[in-house]
């Protein structure tokens, strides 16, 4: 069975809800090198908080939790764990519970506090106060309002993300940027949350290209190209669109590092239609399309329909089961510099904002040499789901879905923080950007790849 025709269910109780989390004009939101401002000058769209419910309609089972979130990330590693603990405790949720994706959009504030003197900086301890509060009654809210509903899950197709890493000749070593000739992973997943009325409240994307159209030149917050995706789902269907995050390591837009709004909007508009190509295609909640006979016309003509699912199928997809799993990462011992492209190029401001990101790590690591991982993975009826922190190459992804033929697999990185990038073993040596920053030893990537197949393999396993 292909990508193209696996679908999934799950039955359960869903609530979804969304808050503003648009940071304010004029806070600090340097996330370039290249940039030559600090402050965010105006909003090209909002951001926002967008949560999702999942609970059983009866019966045992956990309470589970996923927020969108339009934010880069933490630049200082420890923010994190106290952000979303207070979170935690404004909800009542364990730490299982809840998964928070960050977009990673790179045209955000800079929510690092320990920037204090930066222009600007004054303004991220509130915001990020004022976050925490919005991303509580926005998961306080979802789960007031579950209410029996229909997952339907398909794959689609995409190609505005393409490979990044390339080869520039003239410099004799890789950049970070389309490279025409490079494979990309283009499988979009979608759901569609239908309560029992045939009411649409939301729609999922789970899709793996870097949010870097807006770069260095770019002066206005915005979501990048999840912004524009987002409008053309909700006025399509209605309800809410939560954008999920994949494994990019390599891939962004063909269209990138522009200061061009209008850019980011049309690559947001490529995969908004792509999704909405792939949700037309799903079947009606819970219901197969089966061969039902033959009718004579001038040639002999297949026919089929959509039938409900049979009863063991419908009990398959009422199952909710999660668990996390702790995964060893061996470190590097030190961390080296992303080499400018050439002695005469090196830029002072960037070289600063390289050495600043390095001793960050380097603090948020410690001096353990082996870093514990979490990986989160979650049993949604027919439908399977694992999230870590950390941007692993789409060799992640694509692995896994491999594994599991037939079945449909959200794969989310940077959930709950991120240090760093998980390149495939064969990347190492070769001066790509990603195996400079990632502060861990090849095989690391292999290592997740292998501890999220067999979680998952173990909650597909109860049948």
């Amino acid at each position: 069975m292909t990508l193209d025709q696996t679908y999934g269910f799950t039955r359960c109780a869903v609530g979804v809800a969304r808050r503003d989390i648009t940071p304010p004009v004029g806070i600090y939101a340097r996330s370039w090198g290249a940039a030559r401002h600090d402050v965010a000058e105006g909003v090209h769209r909002p951001m926002t908080a967008t949560a999702a419910a999942l609970r059983p309609l009866e019966g045992d089972g956990p309470e589970l939790v996923i927020v969108a979130l339009d934010l880069g990330g933490f630049p200082y590693r420890p923010d994190e764990p106290r952000i979303r603990g207070a979170i935690l405790a404004a909800t009542g949720l364990s730490e299982d519970q809840l998964l928070i994706n960050a977009s990673h959009t790179h045209a955000g504030a800079s929510v690092n506090t320990q920037l204090g003197d930066r222009p600007g900086a004054a303004l991220v301890a509130p915001y990020l106060e004022r976050m925490v509060g919005e991303v509580a009654a926005a998961i306080n809210e979802a789960r007031e309002g579950v209410a029996p509903a229909w997952i339907t899950y398909g794959y689609g197709r995409c190609s505005l993300a393409t490979n990044r890493d390339f080869w520039a000749p003239e410099l004799g070593r890789y950049i970070c940027g389309y490279n025409p000739a490079g494979a990309a992973d283009d499988t979009v997943l979608v759901a569609r949350v239908t309560t029992d009325d045939g009411t649409t409240v939301a729609t999922l994307v789970n899709y793996a290209c870097h949010p870097t159209t807006l770069a260095w030149e770019n002066r206005l917050l915005s979501p990048d190209y999840i912004g524009a995706m987002r409008e053309v789902l909700e006025k399509i269907y209605g309800g809410l669109c939560l954008f999920l995050y994949g494994a990019a390591g390599e891939l962004g837009p063909r269209n990138g590092f522009v200061g061009d709004t209008e850019v980011a909007d049309r690559n947001g508009r490529q995969l908004g239609y792509a999704a909405a190509a792939a949700l037309e295609r799903l079947p009606p909640p819970g219901t197969r399309l089966v061969y039902t006979g033959v009718v004579a016309s001038g040639a002999n003509l297949a026919t089929w329909d959509y039938r409900p699912i049979d009863p063991a199928d419908k009990a398959r997809s009422t199952r909710l089961s999660h668990s996390v799993t702790k995964v060893g990462l061996a470190r590097k011992s030190s961390l080296t510099a992303v080499d400018p492209p050439s002695a005469d190029k090196s830029d002072p401001v960037a070289e600063a904002e390289k050495a600043m990101r390095r001793r960050f790590i380097q603090e948020a690591l410690g001096d353990d040499p082996v870093h514990q991982m979490p990986i989160w993975a979650w049993r949604l009826g027919d439908a399977l789901l694992v999230a870590c922190p950390n941007e692993a190459y789409s060799y992640m992804q694509t692995e896994l879905r491999a594994r599991f033929p037939g079945t449909p697999v959200l794969v989310l990185g940077c959930t709950n923080g991120s240090l760093g990038y998980l390149p495939p073993r064969e990347a190492y040596g070769t001066g790509r950007y990603q195996e400079q920053q990632s502060p861990f030893l090849p095989g690391c990537l292999e290592l997740v790849t292998e501890a999220a197949a067999e979680a998952l393999a173990k909650l597909k396993a109860e049948g």
